[in-house]
């Protein structure tokens, strides 16, 4: 189940710059959740911390959920996902 925090504290990646740098250089004790359109794949080169990502369709409806996602890992793109958000392990 995902923490209820996750809605609280939501960025959406909208420049090039956010959607590149993402959750990268960031201290966990600083994370936020983070909703990145039109994605499929995920990379977490440079992240100090795992994360949790949450696939979404183009509904907006979740299709998938990966956890626990360890820092220098890449996830291929996924069939069927449009979006993703991606949050810290510590508040998912």
């Amino acid at each position: 189940m995902i923490d209820n925090q996750l809605y609280k504290n939501i960025y959406v990646a909208e420049s090039f710059w956010d959607r590149l740098k993402g959750l990268m250089f960031i201290s966990e004790q600083k994370a936020f959740s983070l909703l990145i359109k039109d994605c499929n794949s995920v990379h977490t080169c440079f992240m100090n911390f795992p994360i949790t990502i949450i696939c979404l369709n183009k509904e907006m409806k979740v299709i998938k959920i990966i956890k626990n996602i360890k820092p220098f890992k890449f996830i291929f793109p996924l069939k069927n996902v449009k979006h993703i958000i991606e949050i810290p392990e510590k508040i998912s």
